[in-house]
């Protein structure tokens, strides 16, 4: 049974995380590093949530070697309710992990992302006043399809920490969760390691800082400018 995952935020640096706790001989991370068990559109489709989440599961693990944890890494779960309450009670006793960064810099890398995915042709100031549009069909549906604007457009929406964060503090014993920054894990690799192996009760183990930070390519307009300003009156209103 998965008893450890790391939900979020996207664009964070939960791959480059997951990477590291995968070299520690106690952790096996599932294959693809993200799961998505508990978003995926024909899961809630499901009447047996909990047997179609171990059928799922079982797929991503035939490497599993009788590791302490299993970990999944799908950074989807805390932005969505309804993922978030599925994961949970799919092992109640699981540890939690969430990686946060500066909002503004996540909306901007989840744009380019989209670009370079081709989910995105507008300008990113256009992307970020008229995602409550894109997204207003999609607030109440829980079957996201991969290709969702829900998914791909969601850049400032992902970035309201302070309903996510309440939303697992609600939920997770607060033993079990840990709340982690990207910049720790980018200046302090080492002490954040430690930190996070503590959190798990394991022996901490040296892991070398190689990069699994994903960089995309950049897209520039006129108007960026005028969009990060926005996207920072948002934050500041909202979070």
């Amino acid at each position: 049974m998965i008893n450890l995952h790391i939900i979020g935020v996207q664009k964070a640096g939960t791959t480059a995380l997951a990477h590291f706790l995968a070299q520690h001989p106690d952790v096996c991370l599932v294959d693809g590093k993200e799961a998505h068990v508990f978003d995926h559109p024909e899961f809630h489709l499901q009447a047996n949530k909990a047997r179609q989440a171990r059928l799922k599961y079982r797929k991503k693990l035939n490497h599993y070697s009788n590791q302490k944890y299993i970990c999944d890494a799908t950074p989807i779960t805390i932005f969505r309710p309804q993922y978030l309450e599925y994961c949970f009670n799919y092992n109640p006793d699981a540890k939690f992990i969430v990686i946060l960064r500066d909002p503004v810099s996540r909306a901007v890398s989840h744009y380019n992302m989209s670009r370079t995915r081709g989910s995105e042709h507008r300008c990113m100031l256009h992307a970020f006043l008229f995602e409550p549009f894109r997204l207003k069909k999609y607030v109440r549906s829980q079957k996201w399809a991969f290709d969702s604007p829900a998914r791909h457009q969601s850049y400032l929406s992902r970035g309201l920490y302070k309903a996510q964060l309440a939303r697992v503090k609600k939920l997770v014993p607060k033993h079990n969760l840990l709340i982690l920054q990207q910049e720790a894990l980018l200046k302090q690799h080492s002490n954040t390691l430690a930190k996070v192996f503590e959190f798990l009760h394991l022996p901490t183990i040296p892991i070398a800082a190689k990069s699994h930070f994903q960089a995309d390519k950049r897209y520039t307009h006129w108007s960026d400018g005028m969009a990060k300003w926005y996207a920072k009156c948002v934050f500041k209103l909202l979070n």
